[in-house]
């Protein structure tokens, strides 16, 4: 039996990370955004777990008259694969229009649209 090799602690990076709570239609609602060099990850939940797992990346199309336009690609990497949850990931990071790849967990008791706009504008204070 090895023993693991000490963990060197002088190189600790720092992910910058802030987050948000609101009530949102009777819901508690909590969002959290840590930027990494290559993901954004967004946790978003009125359930205070980290639910369905999505990856969320983006494309651009060329199209003669607008240019280039953003096109965004959602996979589920654990969860229930619902359509809903693609809809309301697809609607908050098309709003957002990252550059980087998003891994955004949802847990909502709640997905019309009043609740994504208002989960948007939180997000978008921790940006």
């Amino acid at each position: 039996l090895k023993m693991a090799a000490p963990i060197d602690t002088s190189r600790r990076t720092n992910v910058p990370s802030k987050q948000a709570a609101e009530e949102i239609l009777g819901h508690h609602t909590e969002v959290v955004v840590s930027k990494f060099e290559d993901h954004l990850l967004i946790i978003a939940t009125q359930y205070m777990k980290i639910g369905t797992v999505v990856e969320v990346t983006r494309d651009l199309i060329s199209d003669d008259v607008q240019g280039k336009i953003p096109i965004f690609s959602t996979r589920v990497l654990l969860g229930k694969d619902e359509p809903i949850t693609h809809v309301v990931a697809k609607t908050i990071v098309t709003e957002l229009n990252p550059p980087i790849p998003v891994i955004l967990t949802l847990a909502l008791k709640d997905t019309s649209l009043e609740t994504a706009q208002t989960i948007i504008k939180m997000i978008q204070s921790c940006l």
